[in-house]
């Protein structure tokens, strides 16, 4: 029988941990953000992405985009570093293997699909990533449909870790079912899913549904006003990050869920519900860790 687990404010104070005044940036992870294409290019909005992943605790980020959109996304990153893959000519990212392994090298763990575009060699950068040994990838938004056009078999040639964070729509497309089916069971569909194709699936929606296939995470953090474009990134973001330094990467999950939700009602609480936007979330994340950090001394007697 799989195992419920409510995430709590307890649950992810302890995943967060308390970082030692001998660490350096290596031991929080080097991650990369893959995304991007002409048409869907966001400068701004890839490189808030980049700095969502700084906030969420993520010791060194890697953005890597197409080379036609560099130039636009350069003026706008402060910490994070910029890696480029060759495009197609047309917008869309072309998969080369010298450079993607230039890429992602050194990298612990890529989330990878925002903004890339129905065009392109999307699902060759999928099986690239899959391919890699040992490194953690989260799949998200065109990655996820490339997914979903190519068959969830692709999945099977992994060889490490995966996460999926598809909402109800590419879930729907991932598995043939009809939104209506999944919203009748979601727990169970997301569970069954994992289970058979050995990944851990992050379902979006007002309850969050994070699953292994044996355990399952339900997270009832955020608000209405997260129902706004790019709220999935935000969450792509911090989970990346996560995934830098959190050993078990279902955790990991679950832990990125309550932050982005938490982080979510505080924006709401300043911005209000409709007139919050997703950058509104991410400004907020370092205010949820830091209550996350005071929680954990509060836990352990060090305060």
């Amino acid at each position: 029988m799989i195992e419920k687990i409510a995430v709590t404010e307890t649950f992810a104070a302890r995943v967060l941990g308390a970082r030692s005044r001998e660490s350096h940036k290596g031991d929080y992870g080097y991650i990369g953000l893959i995304g991007g294409s002409l048409e869907y290019s966001g400068a701004v909005k890839l490189s808030n992405l980049a700095a969502t992943a700084m906030r969420a605790g993520a010791g060194v980020t890697r953005l890597i985009v197409p080379e036609g959109i560099a130039h636009a996304v350069t003026p706008y990153l402060m910490e994070s570093t910029l890696y480029t893959l060759p495009d197609d000519g047309r917008g869309g990212v072309r998969y080369e293997e010298k450079s993607f392994d230039k890429a992602v090298a050194g990298l612990k763990a890529v989330g990878a699909g925002m903004g890339l575009g129905r065009g392109g060699d999307v699902i060759e950068l999928v099986k690239g990533l899959l391919r890699k040994e040992g490194l953690r990838v989260l799949l998200d938004a065109d990655a996820l449909n490339a997914v979903a056009e190519e068959g969830s078999d692709v999945l099977k040639a992994k060889r490490g870790e995966v996460v999926l964070t598809p909402h109800l729509g590419e879930f729907a497309r991932l598995t043939g079912l009809k939104i209506s089916e999944i919203k009748d069971r979601p727990a169970d569909l997301a569970a069954e899913y994992a289970s058979a194709y050995g990944v851990t699936v992050l379902l979006k929606g007002a309850t969050t549904y994070v699953t292994d296939g044996n355990r399952l995470f339900v997270n009832e953090r955020g608000t209405p006003g997260m129902a706004t474009a790019g709220s999935g990134d935000v969450l792509t973001g911090i989970l990346t990050a996560a995934l830098g330094y959190v050993s078990d990467v279902t955790e990991a999950a679950a832990f990125a869920a309550y932050v982005n939700g938490a982080a979510g009602e505080l924006a709401a609480e300043r911005e209000g519900v409709a007139g919050m936007i997703a950058g509104d979330t991410a400004r907020n994340i370092s205010r949820v860790l830091k209550k996350l950090e005071k929680k954990l001394r509060s836990q352990l007697g060090t305060d």
